[in-house]
């Protein structure tokens, strides 16, 4: 199997101009076209002396680069360099020092990825003026150093997931009034102070994924009102303060998934919150839900509430979400759907209910979803199905019932007859329980005859 530098390196032909060629331009490098130089391999431990001209991305992989000396890349005539990308990704690099990079006035991506960066000192990004992108990612990095971003005024992604960041300098991120994306995901940080993004108020995109989380300031949020994606999974959350989300009423993602949630107060929680599409709180301890939880959430379009201990869902829980087309409630411990639980779901296209522990669903259950397209039933306890239960879904076309113990008798005669009568049935995989003549047979494989119940005492029905 060919290793990932020489994919890259095909990646990056098939990338090149028409007519252009990989083709040796300086010791362990290629070029693609004018403009890519490739450098891989051990035996790079130094940078070239001199670039092709007009050459706007330098990118090493895999090579034995452990430091850069001062103006590094700076071209050794008179000529301004044109390096647009520089990218060292699987390299030793141990340091920058404060010039290394000095002398790419037009320098707007740097990527440093698998490195041994431990710090990046201030005066590392000195002479980067034109620098929009800055990704530092899966190292060592523990310290950010007071002043860093002060010569990167112009930076609009800064990427830092992946390495080892336990604590942030109050004002680290001042100088970056035009930063639109920012990931801290994947660090190891355990608190962030309520001044932490004061400055950041066009950020569009904020990832806290995977840290050491356990309480949120209540105004940490409050200076961004541009925010649209929000990613706190992955923490050790086990509440959020009142207020936490005031202000953020562009956000349209949020992500609260595996983390310590067992209840989610106050009930006005998310109320803020008026263009939020995609709430996510899979992988928690979640035990009830409070009613109105959802009242100031109308445009979602995706809830997931998977992997959770719910065992009921109130009335009217999501009366306010008529736009909801996902609903995911599976790996819970539910053991009813009340009748008008589902109520005011009118675009529900799909809803998940497996592996829970529903053992009755009411006739009712799915009447107010008109536009139900996908059910998910399986691995419940159900042993019948009410008659004329999915007669008001006239959209649905994918039902699973699969891992439920049914017993295939006169009760659940109208479920098979309500099978047999569609074009393409959902699945066989209805297995029988009981009785013990139909036992591991599927219902479509049983005779309507053969599906019958014994006679009560005092009834002419059997």
């Amino acid at each position: 199997m060919a290793s990932w530098p020489c994919l890259l390196v095909l990646g990056l032909w098939a990338l090149a101009p028409p007519g252009s060629a990989a083709c040796p331009c300086l010791p362990l490098c290629q070029c693609f076209g004018n403009a890519t130089v490739f450098c891989a391999g051990k035996g790079l431990s130094g940078v070239p002396d001199e670039l092709p001209s007009g050459a706007t991305q330098l990118l090493f992989v895999g090579t034995s680069l452990d430091s850069l000396p001062c103006r590094a890349f700076a071209p050794r005539s008179n000529h301004s360099s044109a390096l647009a990308k520089l990218s060292f990704l699987d390299s030793p690099l141990r340091s920058l020092s404060k010039c290394a990079l000095a002398g790419l006035p037009h320098l707007q991506e740097l990527d440093v990825t698998l490195s041994q960066l431990a710090s990046l000192p201030r005066g590392a990004l000195l002479g980067l003026r034109s620098l929009s992108k800055l990704a530092v990612k899966f190292g060592p990095l523990e310290t950010l150093e007071e002043g860093l971003f002060d010569g990167t005024p112009g930076l609009q992604a800064l990427h830092l997931q992946g390495n080892r960041l336990a604590a942030l300098p109050p004002l680290i991120f001042h100088p970056l009034v035009g930063l639109r994306s920012l990931s801290l995901a994947q660090n190891r940080l355990a608190e962030l102070p309520t001044e932490t993004f004061q400055p950041l108020r066009r950020l569009r995109e904020l990832r806290l994924s995977d840290n050491c989380l356990t309480r949120l300031p209540p105004q940490l949020f409050w200076p961004l009102p541009e925010l649209r994606e929000l990613f706190l999974d992955g923490n050790g959350l086990a509440e959020l303060p009142g207020g936490l989300f005031a202000g953020l009423r562009r956000l349209r993602r949020l992500h609260l998934q595996h983390n310590a949630f067992r209840h989610l107060e106050p009930p006005s929680l998310f109320s803020p919150l008026p263009c939020l599409a995609f709430l996510l709180l899979d992988g928690n301890q979640l035990v009830e839900l409070p009613a109105g939880l959802f009242q100031g959430t109308p445009n979602l379009v995706e809830l997931s509430l998977t992997h959770n201990r719910l065992r009921e869902l109130p009335r009217g829980l999501f009366g306010n979400l008529s736009e909801l087309s996902v609903l995911r409630l599976s790996h819970n411990y539910l053991t009813r759907v009340a009748a008008g639980a589902l109520q005011g779901l009118a675009g529900l296209a799909r809803l998940q209910l497996g592996h829970n522990r529903l053992a009755l669903l009411p006739e009712g259950a799915f009447a107010d979803l008109s536009s139900l397209e996908a059910l998910d039933l399986a691995g419940n306890r159900l042993e019948s199905l009410p008659e004329g239960i999915f007669d008001a879904n006239e959209a649905l076309v994918s039902l699973t019932l699969e891992g439920n113990p049914w017993v295939c008798d006169c009760r659940l005669a109208p479920l098979a007859d309500w099978l047999r009568s569609l074009d393409h049935p959902f699945s066989s995989r209805v297995f029988c329980r009981g009785p013990a003549p139909l036992k591991g047979r599927t219902l479509l494989a049983a005779r309507k005859e053969r599906l019958l119940c014994p006679r009560q005492p005092g009834s002419a029905r059997c």
